[in-house]
């Protein structure tokens, strides 16, 4: 009897780090099967491979899947190993990813935003935010006019407050610490994929990039690359980490060069894309930074 071949399925576009693990890599494991997508483990970091409308991402491979056709569809299971390498990811022997023509795929440039309209913006994404949002996530709760009573609100109440503190702080002194002081509470906080906290720091970090702020900037993203393997999950860290190198995905880089340009439904378009309140509690993060950057930016 004679095997079937392999199953071969082109790779249109591969983020930046996600090329890196390829040409590092030579084993990997699938940690997660869901409806678009899937995970790869190798080591401490992740790929997510999935169908285009995941949206490009620095650790995501958009395979041309086609069709109706799902990754659930395709015969992965967890658990199942990965022979990795720079032209193809084969699992088992049945699925092969081509990586021989694919595109590397980099966010555009950030957008120039006028300075004094950063607090207005905040603002109008903050009233969207209490209005929407989902109750999973912080935004709604940390925006809205009363914080809902649970443990996690409280606690979410709690951890932006001391960010707002530590970030102002920072850039009022002109000091650049790596202390985890006002950081750290965030991280691993909620449930999910991606915990909340762990959304609103990437946001934060990405807002602090399009600014320019490179020290305070450089300082959170010490903060956040030392704690978040000792208290978020592996997967989340490893965003994390790409976060504070500056590294993010397509839709989150719309969501935020939309939110500095003042386009809230925009921004709130390009939230809705990422999970179901991940992409709310990053433009919580982005948001939050905006408005103490936009305070210290104002005469006097």
């Amino acid at each position: 009897m004679i095997d079937a071949p392999a199953r071969v399925i082109p790779i249109l576009r591969s983020g930046v780090l996600a090329q890196d693990i390829c040409r590092r890599a030579r084993h990997a494991e699938v940690a997660a099967v869901f409806e678009r997508s899937f995970y790869l483990r190798t080591g401490d970091s992740f790929l997510c491979v999935g169908d285009a409308s995941i949206g490009n991402g620095p650790l995501t491979l958009v395979a041309d899947i086609g069709g109706s056709m799902r990754c659930r569809d395709i015969g992965l299971r967890g658990g199942q190993r990965a022979a990795v390498s720079t032209r193809h990811i084969a699992i088992g022997d049945a699925i092969r990813f081509s990586l021989a023509d694919c595109q590397t795929w980099r966010p555009p440039g950030w957008p120039a935003p006028p300075i004094a309209r950063l607090i207005d913006a905040c603002t109008a994404y903050a009233d969207r935010a209490a209005a929407e949002a989902p109750v999973e996530g912080l935004a709604g709760g940390v925006f809205g006019a009363s914080m809902p009573d649970t443990p996690f609100y409280r606690s979410a109440g709690a951890c932006v407050a001391r960010f707002e503190a530590w970030l102002s702080a920072v850039l009022s002194r002109n000091q650049y610490p790596s202390g985890p002081g006002g950081v750290v509470g965030l991280i691993g906080l909620g449930p999910g994929l991606t915990p909340s906290g762990d959304d609103f720091l990437s946001g934060a970090l990405a807002l602090l990039d399009a600014l320019a702020e490179r020290d305070v900037h450089a300082a959170l993203a010490r903060v956040v690359t030392d704690a978040a393997p000792q208290l978020t999950s592996p997967l989340s860290a490893c965003f994390l980490r790409a976060a504070a190198a500056g590294h993010i995905g397509e839709y989150t880089h719309s969501a935020v060069a939309a939110l500095l340009r003042g386009n809230i439904d925009a921004a709130v378009a390009a939230a809705r894309r990422i999970g179901h309140s991940s992409g709310w509690d990053m433009l919580a993060g982005a948001a939050t930074a905006m408005k103490i950057i936009g305070r210290h930016a104002q005469p006097g």
